[in-house]
């Protein structure tokens, strides 16, 4: 009786979970998601039977992985192997987080065992944000990008403020409803539970309080284009080319350009993507570099931004391999890149690698181990066969518009999830925020509805305006609060044209970056050292 009860707090607390993620969910179950696997620790730690630590693992991997199952099943679409890591793999880091949370509590006492759970979580949160597996697409911060109202004091916190305003309030609650028999008048449990509720609701109403003390500087005006491009035809290997691909971008942009004057137009995430890409080195010297050219020659205050795949060659002793590129034969290596260019007629083009990369669809993670075993088995999105390449930190730079004081920074698709990251461009100068997507992989599924919310997040975090050029949509412009200007709905092809503005001030967030996790790694860290210093129980 006691194990098929633990199996139901167990899939309980992994459909709340769940229940409450965007773009559909009820954003409140959140607050009590996690309480019916507080119970079934409880439970566990204080009876007399064996193993604890398995069954312990068992019922909250079985949380995680409906969690994770019912949120992320999409990736299927894409990537086999990422599936398998995103669902099964990920599933059981959180339930260690439980494990050690549990020892925590049994060797020094509760309240420390309580301090442990919510440092270690975002500590693990923050883990996730850096390492070779890196996922961090539930991270629980980003469960309220479509609450805005909730969450402008993001601005402060970034979203580990969300993930410690969720961790507290479960533990909060669970504190009192796990002594729900104790009270001998009910009315007084519910009384501390409104109290309870009330102060967890906190967060809600300083949100409401917190006005933006931003100023808006220069208006400027961009097309985004949404060129609908199967990307399934390209990994077939159709026969489209770059300058097909130009060809399309002309037509959806020509006449909009000649009617009205923008400072940048904007394209989609691997837009030219003939192949395995344009060689790096001799791009400039190329008929798409000449057809870019000859069509923004006629257009001498605009700006083209958009996505498109290089590769690089490195062929002798002097021009030594990256740490990413794959062998092709002797003495002939090669990266590719999934990149971004900005392109103006007068300066000729600039460009920045993607640097946050799927994990089993554009990289292999411990490749210098594992490439030997498996080859790259792991590899198959957007046409590769071999892990991309990245670029380092020093190498990024800001793109500029031709003439006037625009700023921006260059976000591809997943990139869009790390905050820290983007507030580091924004710490560098970027006075607006440019993301280019291609989503159309994973159809009309959660997948894109997902990443187009967590652009709000980056919005309110830096208070810049976000605009978002996506192959299959949604395409859309963002203001510094988080909310939609105008949006081009999912899978119609065309053109999106709006006002954007740039803003100079920098937020505490964007200046200090993910500090909440760095104090929660010190903290967890100590408690976990002085719990594996105390002599066994």
């Amino acid at each position: 009786m006691k194990m098929s009860r633990l199996l139901i707090y167990s899939l309980l607390s992994g459909i709340l979970l769940a229940s409450a993620w965007p773009i559909n969910g009820f954003t409140p179950l959140i607050f009590v998601g996690l309480i019916p696997l507080l119970f079934i620790e409880e439970i566990i730690s204080k009876d007399s039977y064996h193993k604890k630590n398995l069954r312990l693992f068992f019922y909250s991997y079985v949380s995680f992985l409906i969690w994770n199952l019912l949120t992320t099943w999409w990736i299927v679409y894409t990537t086999i192997p990422g599936a398998i890591f995103a669902n099964v793999v990920n599933s059981s880091f959180y339930s260690i987080i439980f494990i050690l949370y549990s020892r925590v509590k049994r060797k020094i006492d509760y309240k420390a065992g309580v301090l442990f759970l919510i440092t270690f979580w975002i500590s693990f949160e923050k883990f996730h944000l850096n390492w070779e597996f890196s996922w961090p697409w539930l991270n629980l911060g980003n469960v309220f990008s479509e609450r805005i109202n909730w969450i402008q004091w993001y601005e402060f916190t970034g979203s580990f403020g969300g993930s410690l305003w969720v961790l507290c309030s479960n533990v909060f609650l669970f504190s009192l409803i796990k002594r729900f028999h104790q009270f001998d008048d009910k009315r007084r449990f519910y009384v501390r539970l409104l109290s309870r509720v009330i102060i967890i609701c906190i967060p809600i109403l300083i949100s409401y309080l917190v006005k933006p003390t931003v100023k808006l500087g220069e208006e400027f005006k961009v097309l985004i284009t949404q060129p609908r491009i199967d990307p399934w035809s390209t990994k077939n290997g159709n026969s489209q080319t770059n300058l097909d691909y130009f060809e399309i971008f002309k037509e959806l942009t020509f006449d909009k350009l000649k009617s009205d004057q923008y400072d940048f137009i904007i394209a989609p995430e691997t837009y030219f993507s003939e192949g395995y890409g344009e060689n790096l080195e001799y791009f400039e010297y190329t008929k798409l570099h000449d057809s870019l050219n000859n069509f923004l020659n006629k257009f001498k205050n605009t700006n083209l931004i958009s996505g498109i795949q290089f590769f690089q060659l490195y062929q002798n002793e002097e021009n030594k391999p990256s740490k990413t590129a794959n062998f092709v034969r002797d003495n002939l290596w090669v990266d590719y890149y999934n990149s971004s260019i900005n392109f103006s007629a007068d300066k000729g083009f600039e460009y920045n690698h993607k640097a946050k990369l799927v994990v089993g669809s554009e990289y292999m993670p411990l490749k210098s181990f594992l490439e030997p075993l498996i080859g790259n088995v792991m590899i198959d999105l957007g046409g590769a066969t071999v892990s991309k390449g990245i670029q380092h930190p020093s190498d990024r730079k800001l793109f500029k518009h031709i003439n006037k004081d625009l700023k921006t920074i260059p976000i591809v698709c997943y990139e869009t999830i790390y905050g820290e990251y983007v507030a580091d461009y924004v710490d560098m100068g970027a006075n607006f925020i440019t993301v280019i997507t291609n989503d159309a992989w994973w159809f009309d599924s959660p997948g894109h509805r997902h990443l187009v919310s967590y652009a709000r997040l980056r919005a309110i975090e830096n208070r810049r305006y976000v605009v978002r050029s996506a192959n299959s949509g949604v395409s859309t412009i963002i203001n510094e609060v988080g909310e939609y200007k105008a949006k081009l709905p999912f899978d119609d092809k065309g053109t999106l044209s709006g006002k954007a503005y740039t803003i100079d001030k920098r937020t505490f967030y964007s200046k200090n970056g993910d500090y909440i996790a760095r104090i929660c790694i010190l903290i967890s860290v100590l408690l976990l050292l002085i719990s594996f210093s105390k002599l066994k129980k």
